[in-house]
C-alpha cells in the first residue's frame, strides 16, 4: 500500500421498508409502517410474512384501517397461540430470490444488492492478496433517516480522510437504463457528490474497459432518492456513489405514492450487478 493514499470505504445498508407489530388485541395485531412503504399497502390488503421470535415465518394479510394512510398503520389478523414480542418485524410475502432471465428479482434488492457487491469484491481482494486499506460498512436504519450512516459520520468512526462510496439500488429515472451497466452516481435527491472521488471511479471504469471492451457503465445524478453518501458528506467526508437502476422501487409497481399500484419484487439487471462488483474491486 502507498502510505500517501487515503483509505476507501464502500457503504451499503441492511434494512428495507416494512412493518413492525407494536401491539395486539384478540388475535388482531396493529403494525406500524417503517420507511417508504407503498401507499397501496396502507389502503388495500397485502400479503405479508410475520417473523416471529422462534424463527418461523407466519403467512398473513394486512387489513386497512380508517386513517391508515395518515397514521401509517394496518391491522394483521393473526392465528391463535402465536408468540409475539414487540416490536415484531413484518415483511412482504415475496420471493427471497429469483433469477428471471437477465433480471434479479428479490423482496429487498435495496440494499441487499449493495451489501452483496461489497462482500463479493472484498472476497476477490482477499483471494488475490491485494494490499490496500478498504472498509466495508453495513448500516442500519437507512430507510427511516440514514441513522446508521449519520451516527458513524458524526462520531468519526472512519478516519476523516476516508473516501466514501455509497452502493445502492436506485429507481430507474430518465437517462439511465437497466442493462447498460452500473451507474457512477454524481449525486442524489439531496446532494451533489465530490468530483475527486468520482474521478477515481471514472479512472477505474477506463481501466476495466481497456481489458474488457464490452464493459458498460453509466453516469447520472440519481435523483430518485437519498443515499448514505449524503450523510457522510454533511460531516465533511469526500463521497461518491455507485447505483444499480432499480425496478419496482420499494416493492411498488407504480411508484410508492400511487394507491392503485401493486406489491411486487424489486429487480435489477444481472449484468449491471456483475459490472458493479468489477467496478468496486477495480476501485479498491
Amino acid at each position: 500500500k502507498d502510505s500517501q493514499q487515503p483509505p476507501i470505504a464502500f457503504v451499503a445498508h441492511m434494512d428495507h421498508p416494512g412493518f413492525e407489530i407494536v401491539e395486539s388485541n384478540n388475535s388482531v395485531a396493529v403494525a406500524q409502517a417503517l420507511g417508504g412503504v407503498p401507499v397501496s399497502c396502507l389502503s388495500a390488503p397485502a400479503r405479508v410474512l410475520v417473523l416471529v421470535p422462534d424463527g418461523r415465518r407466519i403467512s398473513a394479510e394486512t387489513r386497512p384501517v380508517a386513517e391508515g394512510i395518515r397514521s401509517r398503520t394496518v391491522e394483521i389478523p393473526m392465528p391463535d397461540n402465536i408468540p409475539l414480542t414487540y416490536p415484531t418485524p413484518v415483511v412482504f410475502d415475496l420471493q427471497d430470490f429469483l433469477l428471471d432471465g437477465d433480471l434479479l428479482r428479490m423482496r429487498a434488492l435495496d440494499d441487499l444488492a449493495g451489501c452483496a457487491t461489497i462482500l463479493s469484491a472484498i472476497e476477490r481482494l482477499m483471494h488475490n492478496r491485494i494490499e490496500t486499506d478498504v472498509f466495508a460498512v453495513f448500516t442500519r436504519a437507512e430507510e427511516v433517516g440514514l441513522y446508521g450512516a449519520r451516527l458513524m459520520a458524526e462520531h468519526g468512526v472512519l478516519p476523516r480522510d476516508t473516501l466514501i462510496v455509497s452502493i445502492e439500488a436506485s429507481p430507474v429515472i430518465p437517462g439511465v437504463s437497466q442493462g447498460d451497466g452500473p451507474v457512477v452516481r454524481t449525486g442524489d435527491a439531496a446532494y451533489t457528490f465530490d468530483a475527486n472521488v468520482e474521478q477515481i471511479l471514472t479512472a477505474s471504469v477506463e481501466r476495466i474497459k481497456r481489458r474488457d471492451h464490452g464493459y458498460k457503465s453509466q453516469r447520472q445524478l440519481m435523483s430518485g432518492g437519498t443515499c448514505e453518501a449524503t450523510a457522510f458528506a454533511v460531516f465533511g467526508y469526500q463521497v461518491s456513489g455507485i447505483a444499480y437502476p432499480l425496478g419496482n422501487y420499494h416493492n411498488a409497481t407504480k411508484g410508492i405514492a400511487n394507491s392503485k399500484g401493486a406489491i411486487a419484487e424489486e429487480y435489477i439487471h444481472l449484468s449491471d450487478f456483475l459490472g458493479g462488483i468489477e467496478l468496486v474491486y477495480e476501485t479498491a
